[in-house]
């Protein structure tokens, strides 16, 4: 009847204990002093028994249906006008009419996410409550503004629907409680419209955003595919779920089969098979769909225009990829709400103090940015990087942020087309001499607090050695340039997560946070990276270990190693490589010496003794290949030895999986002849900058820069080097 996206609401049903199939049991967001979406078409639905015919009428329509074999029935309303008249909605079945009175038509706004969103006009707890909530409460009775909210916190494998809900006009005693972000939006909304506002809340503060997504927006994201399985492997009825458990029915029926006989013959008894981890049974409320299942689910396919949303400090170790975890989440309300046209507007996180990588919020800003722009005008972000608390992750001030919100949905979905409610958006840029010329959207001036000069822009050249930056205003231009920076290469603003804001537009709206990379030639790079530098080895890759020594060396084209006095101050690896249709590839990387010997700074043969499984500090990276993390990194990993090698994870790497070749591999011996591992890593990122295996294989040789696509990221077993005509490897060491 309604196609995938009703699959869940399907598979609830299955769940539902028979008595509330027993008689006419309406969703449990219908009732009392609710708000219906305007202009859209409104789904009332419910349970009955079966077959039953059900009407709901309201406002002058009445609309039938029978419920189907499982007692599930669904009407829907014709499309309606504001109205501020409290009207009747009455619910019908064979011996049993409910009704629900002062029933409104506006607006209607779902407001969901994590502590931050939860967050309450008032409280005892003065960290816990907007800056005068309780003053913004005792003026903020409205009777055109009604809310509810999911008040419990759970959390369940299975869609449930079993949860009663009560709305509320909004008076001056009864709104302490209630988001404060909510709040301010709908107060703002209803002030500039005039027609009533219904509000939807359920967050839960700590929350990731994986809980709150359906199954079927993980099954939009092919990024997520293993999320995806993991949550449809659960699914009674998924063919996934169908798949593994006759697999594990399989697989055990034969072990016991075997063990049977073993016993019987009084052989070694077999060890019982694994069991698929995707079957594992969700083990809390972080997991997976399990908050939509609880606390969304109930009133699933309510109609709304759209939803607000504030999260992200959960998934701050995410970085990018929370782009498509995003995405993830409104392809899958679209789809379960059955609004393609769902409106989508969330707040940018604040800056905070959380310790640890001071980037990693940057990185999830432009994760948030990247969503919306690549979503636009469905999609709008909020920036608040000047009202934040660099001591404290929930702010106090959450009128702005409702203001901001509210200024995005009244701009684009409410006909108010002359606010200004975008923040600045970059857009294109030039380079004039050593500065970066950055257009921008949504600007026609620039302004600072209190006039104070621009915070937070920095430059660096190829080195990637940040200077702070000077900036020049030209109209909706900003000229930002250095003098210690004569050729600049990167930009970056509040590229930390202690950043607060302090440049706006001329509506007040701050510039939220980016970057600026150009692209470094090969030529470039290498000549930055070999200046005054020594060249230790030169080494073509595709020839192998020597054959008269037993593979105890490699032939180098150029060795210097004994040649070259002094103390290594910098050991540089640099990679030219053509591969068969002449693409080249190129890699250099940069890092503070791991030893002192110049003799185990080069392939790590059997002959050289070098075999090293550890840390390397202050690396740089510069590449051509795509997803290489290129810049100035803290640390990083190298395997380097001449012996076999496991994937188990012996040195307890970052990241490192344990079930295959990857960053963290283990089981090497010093000395031994074996498979062989020349390997540098940026466990930080689970990469794999740039990995040389299996030496003696000449052209069969394992080679690749970045991670493989193969099963293992380390290129193990890939046999790659025959898709290359070309591959040079040059070590350098600065000395002193």
């Amino acid at each position: 009847m309604f196609g995938n996206d009703m699959r869940g609401i399907l598979l609830a049903m299955a769940f539902l204990p028979f008595a509330l199939m027993a008689e006419l049991v309406p969703a449990p967001v219908f009732g009392d002093n609710m708000v219906l979406q305007r202009q859209a078409m409104v789904p009332v639905w419910g349970t009955a028994d079966p077959n039953e015919i059900v009407s709901v009428s309201f406002a002058g329509q009445k609309i039938t249906a029978a419920a189907d074999a499982n007692g599930k029935w669904m009407v829907r309303l014709a499309p309606m006008e504001a109205s501020k008249e409290g009207r009747e909605l009455v619910i019908a079945g064979k011996d049993k009419s409910l009704t629900y009175k002062n029933i409104l038509v506006g607006e209607v706004w779902l407001c969901s996410g994590q502590s931050n969103m939860e967050m309450p006009m008032w409280s005892n707890n003065e960290r816990w409550r907007n800056y005068d909530g309780d003053k913004y409460c005792a003026e903020g009775a409205n009777d055109m503004i009604r809310f509810t909210r999911m008040a419990l916190y759970e959390w369940s494998t299975f869609p449930r629907t079993d949860y009663p809900m009560k709305w509320q006009p909004m008076t001056a005693d009864n709104t302490q409680g209630f988001s404060a972000v909510a709040f301010f939006f709908s107060h703002e909304l209803q002030e500039a419209l005039d027609i009533p506002i219904g509000l939807v809340g359920s967050y839960w503060g700590g929350t990731r955003i994986e809980p709150w997504t359906p199954p079927c927006g993980f099954d939009s994201m092919p990024s997520l595919a293993d999320i995806s399985r993991y949550v449809n492997t659960k699914l009674p009825g998924h063919p996934l779920y169908d798949e593994a458990s006759q697999k594990t029915i399989d697989d055990f029926s034969n072990w016991l089969r075997e063990f049977k006989n073993a016993r019987e013959n009084r052989q070694q008894l077999p060890p019982p098979p694994a069991y698929d981890n995707n079957l594992v049974a969700f083990p809390n409320h972080q997991s997976s769909t399990v908050l939509y299942n609880r606390m969304l689910y109930p009133f699933v396919p309510f109609a709304f225009r759209g939803a607000i949303w504030y999260q992200g400090c959960s998934n701050l170790g995410d970085g990018a990829i929370y782009q498509d975890k995003m995405q993830a989440l409104f392809n899958g309300w679209k789809q379960v709400f059955q609004n393609p046209d769902l409106k989508f507007y969330f707040v940018q996180l604040a800056p905070y103090t959380y310790g640890g990588n001071g980037e990693a919020l940057p990185i999830i800003w432009e994760a948030q940015e990247r969503f919306a722009q690549a979503n636009a005008p469905a999609v709008g972000m909020a920036v608040i990087n000047d009202v934040g608390n660099l001591t404290d992750i929930h702010p106090h001030d959450k009128k702005t942020v409702g203001h901001r919100l509210a200024l995005l949905t009244l701009k684009r979905d409410y006909g108010k087309t002359d606010l200004k409610a975008d923040s600045p958006i970059r857009t294109d840029f030039t380079v004039e001499g050593n500065a970066f010329v950055v257009n921008f959207a949504n600007v026609e001036s620039w302004k600072t607090t209190n006039d104070e000069p621009v915070k937070h822009f920095a430059v660096a050249g190829i080195d990637q050695q940040f200077k702070p930056a000077n900036v020049e205003f030209r109209g909706s231009k900003l000229v930002v340039s250095s003098p210690e920076v004569a050729n600049p290469k990167y930009l970056r603003f509040m590229w930390n997560q202690r950043c607060e804001g302090n440049l706006y537009n001329e509506a007040g709206l701050p510039l939220g946070a980016f970057r600026i990379s150009l692209d470094v030639s090969k030529d470039e790079a290498r000549d930055y990276l070999t200046h005054d530098v020594k060249l230790v080895y030169k080494y073509d890759l595709r020839s192998g270990t020597r054959k008269d020594d037993g593979g105890r060396s490699v032939a180098y084209l150029e060795d210097n190693h004994e040649a070259i006095q002094g103390k290594v101050k910098r050991i540089i690896y640099y990679v030219d490589a053509t591969n068969n249709d002449d693409t080249n590839v190129w890699c250099g990387i940069s890092m503070d010496p791991f030893t002192q010997e110049l003799g185990k700074i080069g392939v790590p043969t059997a002959a050289s003794g070098a075999c090293f499984a550890q840390n390397v500090d202050n690396l740089l990276v510069l590449s051509n290949v795509a997803g290489i993390h290129t810049g100035r990194h803290a640390h990083g990993n190298i395997e380097f030895w001449a012996s076999n090698y496991g994937m188990e994870n012996q040195a307890h790497v970052k990241n490192g999986k344990g079930n295959l070749y990857d960053i963290g591999d283990g089981g090497f011996s010093v000395g031994n002849i074996g498979y062989g591992s020349m390997q540098i890593h940026l466990f930080e990122h689970s990469q794999t900058v740039f990995a040389y295996n299996n030496f003696a294989a000449g052209t069969d040789s394992d080679f690749g820069v970045g991670n493989s696509n193969t099963e293992h990221p380390d290129w193990t077993f890939s046999h790659s080097l025959k898709n290359y005509k070309e591959a040079t490897l040059y070590v350098y060491v600065e000395v002193e």
